[in-house]
Protein backbone atom coordinates (compact mmCIF):
# COMPACT_ATOMS: atom_id res chain seq x y z
CA UNK A 1 0.00 0.00 0.00
CA UNK A 2 1.25 3.48 -0.87
CA UNK A 3 2.23 5.66 2.09
CA UNK A 4 0.81 9.12 1.30
CA UNK A 5 3.16 10.86 3.73
CA UNK A 6 6.02 9.95 1.39
CA UNK A 7 4.90 12.87 -0.78
CA UNK A 8 4.24 15.35 2.04
CA UNK A 9 5.29 18.93 1.42
CA UNK A 10 8.53 20.25 2.87
CA UNK A 11 8.35 23.14 5.32
CA UNK A 12 10.73 25.43 3.42
CA UNK A 13 11.75 26.19 -0.14
CA UNK A 14 14.12 28.59 -1.82
CA UNK A 15 12.62 30.85 -4.48
CA UNK A 16 15.13 32.05 -7.06
CA UNK A 17 14.43 35.65 -8.01
CA UNK A 18 14.12 37.25 -11.41
CA UNK A 19 14.38 40.92 -12.32
CA UNK A 20 11.15 42.68 -13.24
CA UNK A 21 11.90 41.93 -16.90
CA UNK A 22 12.08 38.18 -16.20
CA UNK A 23 15.84 37.81 -16.39
CA UNK A 24 17.54 35.91 -13.54
CA UNK A 25 18.53 38.22 -10.67
CA UNK A 26 22.23 37.79 -9.87
CA UNK A 27 24.81 39.66 -7.82
CA UNK A 28 27.85 41.32 -9.40
CA UNK A 29 29.70 37.99 -9.38
CA UNK A 30 26.91 36.14 -11.17
CA UNK A 31 25.51 34.31 -8.14
CA UNK A 32 21.74 33.79 -8.26
CA UNK A 33 19.80 35.70 -5.59
CA UNK A 34 16.92 34.05 -3.77
CA UNK A 35 14.58 34.05 -0.80
CA UNK A 36 13.96 31.09 1.51
CA UNK A 37 10.35 30.90 2.66
CA UNK A 38 8.05 28.85 4.85
CA UNK A 39 5.52 26.90 2.82
CA UNK A 40 1.77 26.41 3.06
CA UNK A 41 2.19 23.12 4.92
CA UNK A 42 4.34 24.59 7.69
CA UNK A 43 3.35 25.81 11.13
CA UNK A 44 5.10 29.13 10.44
CA UNK A 45 2.95 29.73 7.35
CA UNK A 46 -0.21 28.83 9.29
CA UNK A 47 0.81 31.29 12.01
CA UNK A 48 1.44 34.00 9.39
CA UNK A 49 -2.01 33.40 7.89
CA UNK A 50 -3.65 33.48 11.31
CA UNK A 51 -1.86 36.72 12.18
CA UNK A 52 -2.95 38.28 8.88
CA UNK A 53 -6.55 37.23 9.50
CA UNK A 54 -6.43 38.65 13.03
CA UNK A 55 -5.06 41.99 11.77
CA UNK A 56 -7.91 42.16 9.24
CA UNK A 57 -10.48 41.32 11.91
CA UNK A 58 -9.01 43.92 14.26
CA UNK A 59 -9.06 46.51 11.48
CA UNK A 60 -12.68 45.69 10.71
CA UNK A 61 -13.61 46.03 14.37
CA UNK A 62 -11.91 49.45 14.54
CA UNK A 63 -13.22 50.83 11.27
CA UNK A 64 -16.49 48.97 10.72
CA UNK A 65 -17.58 46.37 8.20
CA UNK A 66 -17.56 48.68 5.20
CA UNK A 67 -14.09 50.08 5.76
CA UNK A 68 -11.94 49.83 2.66
CA UNK A 69 -8.17 49.42 2.58
CA UNK A 70 -6.13 51.96 0.73
CA UNK A 71 -3.61 50.57 -1.77
CA UNK A 72 -0.86 51.47 0.70
CA UNK A 73 -2.59 49.58 3.52
CA UNK A 74 -3.12 46.55 1.29
CA UNK A 75 0.54 46.59 0.25
CA UNK A 76 1.64 46.84 3.87
CA UNK A 77 -0.64 43.97 4.88
CA UNK A 78 0.76 41.80 2.09
CA UNK A 79 4.30 42.79 3.12
CA UNK A 80 3.64 41.78 6.74
CA UNK A 81 2.39 38.37 5.62
CA UNK A 82 5.29 37.74 3.24
CA UNK A 83 7.80 38.87 5.87
CA UNK A 84 6.33 36.40 8.36
CA UNK A 85 6.76 33.66 5.74
CA UNK A 86 10.36 34.64 4.98
CA UNK A 87 13.22 32.69 6.50
CA UNK A 88 16.05 34.58 4.78
CA UNK A 89 17.19 36.77 1.93
CA UNK A 90 19.98 34.81 0.24
CA UNK A 91 22.89 36.83 -1.10
CA UNK A 92 21.24 40.24 -0.82
CA UNK A 93 19.92 42.84 1.61
CA UNK A 94 17.46 45.70 1.66
CA UNK A 95 19.10 49.01 2.60
CA UNK A 96 21.98 47.06 4.13
CA UNK A 97 19.82 44.80 6.29
CA UNK A 98 18.35 41.31 5.98
CA UNK A 99 16.29 40.99 9.16
CA UNK A 100 12.55 40.82 9.90
CA UNK A 101 12.12 44.59 9.59
CA UNK A 102 13.99 44.63 6.27
CA UNK A 103 11.73 41.85 5.00
CA UNK A 104 8.65 44.03 5.58
CA UNK A 105 10.26 47.13 4.10
CA UNK A 106 11.49 45.31 0.98
CA UNK A 107 8.10 43.73 0.27
CA UNK A 108 6.30 47.04 0.91
CA UNK A 109 8.59 49.07 -1.38
CA UNK A 110 6.47 50.05 -4.41
CA UNK A 111 9.55 50.18 -6.65
CA UNK A 112 10.18 46.51 -5.78
CA UNK A 113 6.60 45.36 -6.35
CA UNK A 114 7.89 42.61 -8.63
CA UNK A 115 9.73 41.15 -5.60
CA UNK A 116 6.56 40.87 -3.50
CA UNK A 117 4.70 39.43 -6.50
CA UNK A 118 7.34 36.73 -7.07
CA UNK A 119 7.66 35.75 -3.43
CA UNK A 120 3.88 35.79 -2.98
CA UNK A 121 3.41 33.49 -5.96
CA UNK A 122 6.23 31.22 -4.83
CA UNK A 123 5.15 30.91 -1.22
CA UNK A 124 1.61 29.89 -2.15
CA UNK A 125 2.62 27.32 -4.78
CA UNK A 126 2.61 23.86 -3.20
CA UNK A 127 4.80 22.58 -6.04
CA UNK A 128 7.74 24.58 -4.67
CA UNK A 129 7.55 22.54 -1.47
CA UNK A 130 7.26 19.09 -3.01
CA UNK A 131 10.07 16.59 -2.73
CA UNK A 132 10.99 16.95 -6.40
CA UNK A 133 10.49 20.69 -6.82
CA UNK A 134 12.97 22.51 -9.01
CA UNK A 135 13.23 25.59 -6.77
CA UNK A 136 13.78 23.93 -3.43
Amino acid sequence: MFEITSVAAKDQATIELNKANGEPLCDTEGNRLSVTVWGPGSKAYAAAQAARQQRLLDRSARKGRNARMTPEEAARENAEFLAACTVSFNGWAYQGKADAQAFVLAYADPALGWLADQVGAGVSDWANFSSGSAQS
